[in-house]
Formats: structure tokens, sequence, C-alpha cells
């Protein structure tokens, strides 16, 4: 007797409902995803993928198609706003590597792949609400039954609030401001700078042959750092060694975004489960979020592989990846405020304490452990129970 083949909803078709889409295909599994835009396509200027996203996209044979179209990293640098060195990190490691790309390179190579696994993409498809028996029901009120539901769909997640899922979702008071310059002017080396000046920060990195990306980071109570265009004299006035870089940015159209603080709990609901931001949105500090996303999409897979009871390996599932998600979240968080909230009289003290993270490798442990964790790819050959 032939097993019927398994069937999944996923509403959202970014990094996380793509991801999740392809590893479902890849495993035997039929798939549809719902995206709310009438085409594929990602904002955002550029993406930091660390080893656990690595990981997901080498064994999907992924990297050989993205690779060319980004940089892999060879040094991480944090300078103060006279260019001094407060932190050098080697990223030539297994765990520490660090690749920087356009982040429409990823959704593009993310795309093609689960269109020749066979996934059906319906752009245009709104996901009002979902049902935790298996359902997705769309804007117009049409049901879309699987075997499992993911809501893949961002921190704003409709999947979720229907569920009755979240816990707390709140704005972070954080201004992002990101770039995908052309060109590599301004990232002529293969490493990141993160430079530091009282609450804001700016960072440089490649992103392939072609471009580089700039992100900018201050209060959202701070409007000169907030506003757009770019301010040159209040941005210089904090770094001015970095002038000429804002008079370019000046120029240019940025991507500025608030972020926002998500905790679902549980994360899932019967067939139904959350993925990505939806679950566990969390500030950009330590490049995470997408990286996150894979990581659990794939040990996801894992526990679904295991039997037919649906429900109680999502649960499984949740309680093997959840303690290094909310590890991950609770130190983005922290390092969100020391960059916010440290008192300018104490920079000096700032400098020394991001100095102890780059030498402990405790206090390095903790702030990447996310970076240093494996997706679950085997478990023991039992059955997953209720």
């Amino acid at each position: 007797m032939v097993k019927r083949r398994r069937h999944a909803e996923i509403a959202g078709g970014g990094i996380a409902g793509l991801t999740a889409a392809i590893l479902l295909a890849r495993a035997g599994w039929t798939v549809r995803v719902h995206e709310r835009a009438e085409v594929i396509r990602e904002i955002g200027a550029g993406i930091f993928l660390h080893n656990n996203g690595l990981l997901v996209l080498e064994e999907a044979g992924l990297m050989k198609d993205l690779a060319p179209l980004g940089t892999r990293l060879l040094r991480d640098h944090m300078v103060d706003w006279r260019g001094r060195v407060m932190q050098s990190r080697d990223l030539g490691t297994p765990v520490t590597r660090r690749w920087s790309f356009p982040r429409q390179a990823l959704i593009e190579v993310l795309h093609a792949a689960a269109l020749r696994l066979g996934v059906e993409i319906v752009t245009g498809s709104t996901i009002d609400s979902a049902r935790a028996e298996g359902l997705l029901v769309d804007a117009a009120g049409r049901e879309h039954g699987a075997d499992l539901v993911v809501g893949a769909d961002g921190h704003r997640s409709a999947v979720r609030a229907s569920l009755g899922l979240t816990r707390v979702e709140r704005r972070v008071p954080t201004t992002s401001i990101r770039f995908l310059v052309a060109g590599r002017e301004l990232a002529p080396e293969p490493t990141s700078t993160e430079h530091w000046s009282r609450r804001r920060r700016v960072a440089f990195a490649a992103a392939g042959h072609d471009h580089t990306y700039v992100y900018m980071a201050c209060p959202e109570w701070d409007e000169a750092g907030s506003r757009v265009p770019l301010e040159v004299d209040s941005w210089s006035e904090h770094f001015p060694r970095l002038r000429h870089a804002f008079e370019l940015l000046h120029r240019l159209e940025p991507f500025k975004a608030h972020y926002s603080w998500v905790r679902a709990e549980p994360w899932s609901a019967g067939r139904a489960v959350l993925l990505g931001d939806a679950a566990h949105a969390l500030p950009p500090t330590l490049g995470q979020g997408s990286n996150l996303a894979m990581s659990n999409a794939r040990s996801l897979v894992t526990y679904l592989e295991q039997g037919d009871d649906v429900p109680a390996a999502l649960r499984a599932w949740e309680r093997a990846v959840r303690p290094t998600t909310d590890a991950t979240q609770r130190w983005a968080g922290y390092y969100d405020r020391l960059t916010k909230h440290w008192p300018n009289a104490l920079s000096p003290v700032r400098s020394a304490v991001i100095w102890a993270f780059g030498v402990s490798p405790q206090l390095a442990g903790r702030l990447r452990r996310a970076d240093r964790t494996p997706p679950v790819t085997e478990l023991p050959a039992v059955r997953v129970t209720t």
C-alpha cells in the first residue's frame, strides 16, 4: 500500500516560509506557500548568514548557487569613534564563520529552489487566520486544509493572533537604517567593521563582488539620527572620520525599519506551528533572526519525520530548540540596550565590556550560542509519542 504524501500549507513567502517549504518538499511533503505580496521579494538591504543558517543551506545544496553572490567574511571588527579597536573576531573557524549577501540574492535562490521541488507558491494570497485542526483561512474566506500549517507571516502574524498564542508583541524603540551600496569603495576587504559613538552605530560589510551592506542604528528618540535622507552633519559629528561615507549615503535610498519583540507561548496549537519572527521576533543586534528561522525549520522537519502524530512532533521540536532560541532573543535584547541606554559618560567602560566579550570564551559562548548550535538532523530511532 502506497503511503499518502502529507501536505503543508505555509503563510508567508519570506526566508522562513520558503526555507520550510524547501525542507518539507525534500522530505516528501506536498507544499503550498501563500504570499500576500504580488511578487516574491525581500527588503532590508543585506543579510548576514551565520554557521547555523549556513549548515541548512549547505545540506540542501543551495550554497553552490548562493556563494557566488556573497562574501565570506574573514574578520569582524568593532571600533570606537576614533577608530580604536574594541574587539576583533576571527571568522575563519567553522562555528564563527559568517557570509554577507544582498537579501534579494538569498530570497531568489530560495524561491528558485522551492519551484524546482514542486512547491506551489501563490502570490497575492493574504492569510487572515489559522485553525488548530490544520486550516489556513485566506482573506476571501477560503479554507486550505493540511496535515501541517505553518505561520511564517512575520512579527505581526495573523496566524499567531488567531490561535491565541501571542504573549508579548511590542515595538523595539530602535531605528535601523540600511543601505545596499553599489561597489566596494566603503568595504574593499572581506570584513565587517562596526563603529560605535555614544548611542549610535554604523557598520560596513562587503556583500558580494559588487555591493557593500551598510547598517546604522540609534535610539528612536534620536530624531537627527533617525531622519532620512541621512543627516550628514549629525552623523559626522559622531564619526568625523566617516564623513565621506555619509555624504555618499545621503544621496541613496535607504531602507528604514523598526523592529518588534515577540514571544509566543507555546509555538504550536494542534497541527499549526509558528516559525521565525511569528514565534520569536528579536532585535537584529546578533544577526540571528533569519538564521534561527532556517535552523529551526530544519529541526522541525527532523521531528516531523519520526511519525504521523504532528501535534506531538511539534511539541517535542519546541522543547528541543526553544532554549537556544530564547537565550538568543534574550542576549539580543541585552546587546540592544547596551548600545542605546549606556550613559555617554561611561563609554570607556562600555568599550571594556565589549573587549571582555571578545576575549572570554564563556561570555562569547553565551552571546553566540545560536551560531554554535547546529540544527537537529537526527533523533534516536523511536517514534514521537504524546
